[in-house]
């Protein structure tokens, strides 16, 4: 995908997206190739790769999402600022928050934010079922890009999001292999699902869990690691 291609993919699927998004875009893929010859983040190096398998991959399981109802969204594992940064680039309004255990990947994150001059944007360097009690219900949106399984990402995410919020857990074709025992997890977070499955431009097929919270969240979520992880 080159530069022309992402920029009417994005206008087409998006709508109501900042003017000056492509010009955010530029600063990061420059930023983005110049910071991994010195810190290997990600594999990709070639352009067209960084402009569609790299942004646009990473933004379109969200193409159904109104954002001019999301004020607050929490990116889990962020890495190198997929999707959260991108998200923030097109809706600026949004209050973006970025959790990433990586201390390498935090600091090439805060580099960025610099770089970009955005503003509401917070990273935090800590692992993500460390819940702290201000940090309970209070995102619109709660999202995780190739992090980890379907049913930890739901209980990682779902404390951290506000009642009636959405947790969007973007999944490969494979997906229905994570999802034994899923629907007990939902019923003890008090979740409900629906689930968006389409191919892209790229011909990436895509299976996007979109999880609405309909109560809050009893506070022995998120439980500890080992926990979590059991038959996950």
């Amino acid at each position: 995908m080159n530069k022309e291609e992402f920029i009417k993919s994005v206008t087409d699927v998006f709508k109501d997206i900042d003017s000056n998004w492509i010009n955010q875009i530029e600063l990061y893929k420059v930023f983005l190739r110049e910071y991994n010859k010195k810190v290997n983040l990600t594999r990709l190096d070639d352009e067209a790769k960084i402009y569609g398998s790299y942004f646009y991959e990473s933004i379109i399981p969200y193409k159904t999402v109104d954002f001019s109802k999301i004020n607050s969204l929490l990116d889990i594992g962020s890495g190198s600022g997929i999707p959260g940064i991108v998200l923030k680039i097109l809706y600026p309004h949004i209050n973006l928050t970025i959790i990433e255990s990586n201390n390498k990947k935090t600091i090439f994150l805060n580099e960025l934010i610099k770089e970009l001059d955005l503003k509401n944007v917070k990273v935090i360097t800590k692992r993500a079922e460390i819940i702290r009690p201000n940090e309970r219900e209070m995102f619109d949106l709660v999202t995780s890009r190739a992090v980890a399984s379907i049913k930890v990402m739901l209980e990682l995410s779902t404390p951290y999001a506000k009642v009636g919020g959405q947790i969007i857990v973007p999944k490969s074709v494979n997906y229905k292999n994570e999802t034994n025992g899923l629907n007990q997890l939902m019923s003890a977070l008090d979740v409900s699902k629906e689930i968006l499955t389409f191919t892209s431009l790229n011909d990436v097929i895509h299976n996007v869990l979109i999880f609405k919270k309909n109560k809050k969240t009893n506070h022995v979520y998120p439980r500890e690691w080992t926990k979590i992880i059991k038959n996950a």
